[in-house]
């Protein structure tokens, strides 16, 4: 009896919007196959395994919950949004990962229209959303604002002071 090859559930993934038909199980199974992604492109091109390997699962539920690009998910690490790469339309080209005219390590505004702000290193999305907050009631637009903040941020200076604007100004 020949056996056929289960279908990844990756391969049915073309935007953040085709999760929402998932169940939590297949969220799992999804997690599972974008962490092996992550690894075997990793260990090939470089780059950063373990921050992208610990976001998996809040890059899912962000994406399953909000509605990218309308809601505006804002990362200031840009080495922690694989999986956001993996799940806005470039897994195709995720092999290119940090290559020579391939996908930047890092947000690039002009790789998706996922991608709101360029987020390089630490300390800017608290700062960079309440910007994007303030322009859209200013705008009055209906959306969320979401800031992640990266895993060092709470030691930058600039996250306190985004921090301190948010508080300060409702």
């Amino acid at each position: 009896m020949a056996t056929t090859k289960a279908k990844k559930l990756l391969d049915k993934i073309c935007g953040p919007k085709d999760l929402k038909a998932f169940s939590i199980s297949e969220l799992e199974r999804l997690a599972v196959e974008i962490r092996s992604l992550i690894i075997k492109t990793v260990a090939k091109n470089g780059g950063h395994l373990a921050p992208n390997l610990g976001t998996v699962d809040l890059t899912l539920a962000l994406h399953y919950v909000y509605n990218s690009p309308v809601d505006k998910l804002i990362c200031d690490v840009g080495h922690q949004a694989y999986a956001h790469k993996i799940l806005t339309g470039r897994r195709e080209s995720f092999a290119t990962l940090r290559k020579y005219g391939g996908i930047s390590g890092f947000l690039k505004c002009n790789e998706s229209e996922h991608d709101i702000f360029g987020a390089g290193h630490i300390g800017t999305a608290v700062s960079a959303a309440l910007g994007f907050a303030e322009a859209r009631d200013i705008k009055k637009e209906k959306h969320e604002v979401i800031a992640v903040i990266g895993d060092g941020s709470m030691t930058n200076g600039l996250t306190f002071e985004g921090i301190n604007n948010v508080g300060s100004l409702d």
